[in-house]
């Protein structure tokens, strides 16, 4: 299977950037997520920090669900 995306440049530049660095963005919501998920399990905050931390997290895997699917 093959697929060609084609961009009008310069006008759709912003979009052709964001095409071009999306593994990146993929990768960066990952570490994001992991960083959170790893402060929550292992970090020493107090009740309070942490309560956030994990709503925080929770917050982040519904609004990321699909994207970071392998």
């Amino acid at each position: 299977m093959k697929a060609t995306l084609t961009f009008n440049l310069p006008e759709e530049q912003v979009e052709y950037n964001y095409t071009l660095n999306a593994a990146r963005y993929k990768d960066a919501l990952k570490d994001i997520m992991e960083l959170m998920r790893r402060e929550y399990k292992y970090g020493e905050h107090v009740e309070e920090v942490s309560d956030k931390i994990a709503d925080l997290y929770d917050r982040f895997i519904e609004m990321t669900e699909g994207l970071l699917d392998e």
